[in-house]
């Protein structure tokens, strides 16, 4: 069987967790090329599940990514590129020079493959194009072994959290040191294993990239936990600590979050009240709702009345016991999650002029909060 396109679009209508979710429903073999200026990368498919991907940019190569995740230094990146010719792999000749073990090789190419995908969750303009292909059409003998599904989410809680993250920690070159706290203080955390690992390494001396090595950690996990631990206030840049965050009064934001996304999920119930009346539409968000895992504990208590909106407060109530920093950040989440999930279970009962009004209506609204 010859290669053959069975689906493209524009990552401007539609978002890339639902581009995602359909192929992983539909089963199908094949590569997913998506295009952005001069970049193309893609995501290779075997029956419905992402196995590998591929990128023409630079940082997206192997090379750097293990230099990014302190596998390698630079001095070996630098005597490896030099070495490398035409068609051959850069995993080999890093492990033919004795700078990485065969495992490292299989790491680097799993975590490789994952980052491609995840940095694809940050473009809000390209093309995409799906081409079924036969098994035998894949030349790689390294194949990624976790969930689509999994990585979907994975994706989706990335995107704003490495926003933060690069927010505090711009460079691998920064250096923590410990903050003095009172006897009882850490007792008093949930951190997990991870986080302890690098708070029980924090010394005023070591670099961030010294601290990966160190731990064997991968980038996101090692900085991720740095995050968390900034934010307990129990470390901070050794140039001194940063002054924490002030206690504000931030229920006017929390509600214009909650207000944007409710009117988004009006939208959705005036296209399904057209399809099938309004009492069926209201049951039929409900019951998306209730099935959906993102959403039982944010709107724990709140459901969708029978004009598709909900209680904005309700929502502010089940993340006020989070930490001021938090909240916003984790109500804009869950509903833009949520959000995903209900255009890709409702968009079969919607016309195509409906779907197009609708994805205009989430841009829109996506600039307004970006401004």
């Amino acid at each position: 069987m010859r290669e053959r396109l069975i689906l493209e679009g524009d990552l401007q209508a539609l978002l890339l967790p639902d581009v995602l979710t359909f192929l992983n429903m539909i089963k199908k073999t094949g590569r997913a090329d998506l295009y952005r200026e001069e970049t193309q990368k893609s995501i290779y498919w075997k029956r419905g599940e992402v196995v590998f991907a591929t990128s023409t940019s630079e940082e997206d190569s192997l090379g750097k990514f293990l230099l990014r995740n302190a596998r390698i230094t630079r001095q070996q990146y630098d005597e490896s590129q030099r070495q490398l010719k035409p068609g051959q792999k850069h995993g080999k000749i890093l492990v033919k020079l004795g700078f990485i073990s065969p495992k490292d090789l299989w790491w680097g190419v799993q975590g490789q493959i994952l980052d491609i995908i995840y940095s694809l969750f940050t473009w809000k303009t390209g093309k995409f194009l799906f081409f079924e292909a036969p098994e035998e059409a894949f030349h790689q003998r390294i194949y990624l072994a976790t969930s689509t599904l999994n990585i979907i989410m994975e994706g989706v809680r990335r995107l704003d959290e490495w926003q933060r993250i690069k927010e505090k920690i711009p460079t691998s070159d920064m250096i923590f040191t410990p903050f003095p706290v009172e006897k009882g203080y850490l007792e008093g955390l949930n951190l997990d294993a991870t986080e302890r690992r690098v708070l029980d390494h924090i010394d005023g001396k070591t670099s961030v990239a010294e601290l990966m090595r160190t731990l064997n950690l991968p980038e996101f996990d090692s900085h991720r936990a740095l995050l968390t631990l900034i934010f307990a206030q129990v470390i901070a840049p050794a140039a001194g600590r940063e002054a924490p965050v002030a206690e504000v009064d931030d229920q006017p934001h929390l509600l214009r979050i909650a207000q944007k996304y409710e009117a988004l999920f009006r939208r959705i119930f005036e296209d399904l009240q057209a399809a099938f009346g309004p009492m069926e539409a209201q049951h039929t968000m409900n019951k998306i709702l209730k099935e959906n895992p993102v959403s039982q504990e944010l709107f724990e208590g709140a459901t969708f009345n029978s004009r598709g909106g909900f209680d904005p407060n309700a929502l502010i109530a089940n993340i006020s016991e989070l930490p001021v920093e938090e909240r916003r950040q984790v109500l804009d989440d869950a509903l833009n999650t949520l959000l995903s999930f209900f255009l890709f279970e409702a968009s079969p009962h919607m016309s195509a002029e409906a779907k197009s009004r609708l994805f205009a209506d989430i841009s829109s609204a996506q600039s307004e909060g970006a401004s």
